[in-house]
């Protein structure tokens, strides 16, 4: 069986909604791997396998909220140094000393996505999202038929506006979503 896309998402504590887009979004994407999904562990988990997840991951996801909150700042430290492939979003909202030293630190050396909503985020992250699964289509030896329909999938948002997503519950944790046999 071939291995599952491993994707990391470190993320403020108050983001729940935005984790759980997160893994709406995977469920829905047209590949038949797997998916192995970790976020950032919660007060009183274990760090050092989240750690170990951040190394083993294709993608890094880093969605910066109101606080920049350990243990993020281990996480990034650790797919900086992986060299991993990073998508960035940053929420437009107050923010504290500790999120705006960060922002300050990364501004101009770390694209950013910006988004002020649960529907312009859900649309930046797919997108860039599928983005970053095209250029590494070859490593996750993706077949001739999902590149195709991941690009006629970007192809679609591109076209459409911003939707709010729904309101179901339970993505929002690490998981594995199984693929297609």
């Amino acid at each position: 069986m071939a291995e599952p896309i491993r994707l990391f998402v470190s993320s403020s504590p108050e983001l729940e909604a935005e984790r759980e887009v997160v893994g709406q979004v995977v469920a829905k994407l047209p590949v038949r791997l797997g998916w192995a999904i970790q976020h950032t562990p919660k007060p009183g988990e274990a760090l050092s396998p989240a750690l170990e997840a951040v190394e083993a991951a294709h993608l890094y996801a880093f969605i910066l909220g109101a606080d920049y909150a350990a243990p993020m700042g281990l996480e990034w430290g650790r797919a900086v140094r992986a060299r991993k492939r990073t998508l960035v979003f940053v929420k437009e909202v107050p923010h504290s000393p500790a999120a705006s030293t960060w922002l300050s630190e990364h501004g101009e050396k770390v694209e950013q996505i910006a988004f002020d909503s649960l529907a312009v985020f859900r649309h930046a992250f797919e997108r860039h999202l599928i983005r970053a699964l095209l250029d590494l289509a070859e490593t996750l030896r993706l077949h001739l038929d999902e590149i195709e329909g991941l690009t006629a999938r970007m192809k679609a948002l591109e076209e459409e506006t911003p939707q709010a997503p729904a309101v179901a519950r339970g993505a929002d944790r690490s998981a594995i979503i199984l693929g297609e046999r």
